[in-house]
């Protein structure tokens, strides 16, 4: 019995310490996702920009300074590897974060796809005054634009509250920004450049949101036992009316904390209502 005791406080010190570790790399997981939007906007309005003598930021597509013949294709090129790289493990991060919650989870995937789709989509780049380019690099763009909506729709619908209002903002706005955009090519003219702007940037910032709103979503019990996550929907709702009962001196406690916990709460069927929400 002795030993049995003193081989418990080592298992739990072991589980805590590989807990702390998978919460470090989560957290650096999420990190790349802000780097990523940040390094974007360096490198595409800065760098490449500033390498193209004439480029007018505010009237042409970011989609040009991509094109085989500009002058900063040289500098986006290997950058489009790196990003993928980053948004790649923001997915990721994404997904671990979700914890076994559907909706969040599947967001995850998709962000992961669509960080992986950025290679496809650097094969068909535009061709400075070759139009016969323009038909793969729509199809390409299309399907990293299908993956996109698809992944904040699903995040919007994994929380409540703010961060689902906010996703879904943003997602109208770069939608909306991005068919303007798309009627006002090629261009160049202001609504072109300042549209297609927008919609990029409404998204580089909700996955800077996205990432701080999931920092310290760890797991973490809330007062009535249930295992909840910051601002994620799992379905683990109290009973309406019912308080948990504070069990007498010399009770059964095991068998009162069972009887007392939200149906939700008790072991089997939390991970039934996450499944199934």
């Amino acid at each position: 019995m002795s030993i049995a005791r003193g081989r418990l406080p080592q298992r739990r010190l072991g589980a805590a310490f590989a807990s702390a570790r998978r919460d470090a790399v989560r957290r650096a997981l999420l990190t790349a996702g802000p780097l990523s939007s940040l390094l974007y906007v360096v490198f595409t309005d800065g760098f490449a920009a500033s390498r193209w003598d004439g480029y007018r930021r505010m009237e042409q597509m970011v989609s040009e300074l991509f094109a085989v013949g500009s002058p900063g294709r040289d500098v986006l090129l290997p950058f489009t590897w790196f990003y993928t790289v980053l948004f790649t493990a923001f997915g990721v991060g994404v997904w671990i974060s979700a914890s076994g919650h559907r909706p969040l989870r599947i967001g995850g995937a998709l962000l992961t796809a669509y960080g992986l789709f950025n290679i496809v989509g650097a094969l068909y780049p535009l061709t400075l005054g070759d139009d016969t380019s323009i038909p793969m690099h729509i199809v390409a763009t299309n399907i990293t634009l299908a993956l996109m909506v698809a992944a904040m729709c699903f995040v919007a619908a994994g929380f409540h509250g703010r961060m689902r209002v906010y996703s879904i903002t943003s997602l109208v706005v770069s939608a909306l920004m991005g068919m303007v955009a798309f009627m006002a090519a090629p261009g160049p003219n202001l609504v072109l450049g300042v549209g297609e702007r927008i919609s990029i940037g409404a998204f580089l910032l909700w996955v800077a949101v996205l990432a701080v709103a999931l920092w310290n979503g760890s797991t973490a019990r809330t007062a009535t036992g249930c295992l909840m996550r910051t601002g994620i929907r799992t379905g683990c709702r109290e009973r309406a009316g019912r308080r948990p009962s504070r069990p007498s001196l010399g009770a059964n406690t095991a068998g009162t904390e069972m009887a007392t916990r939200p149906a939700c709460c008790i072991p089997g069927r939390l991970e039934t209502r996450l499944r199934d929400s």
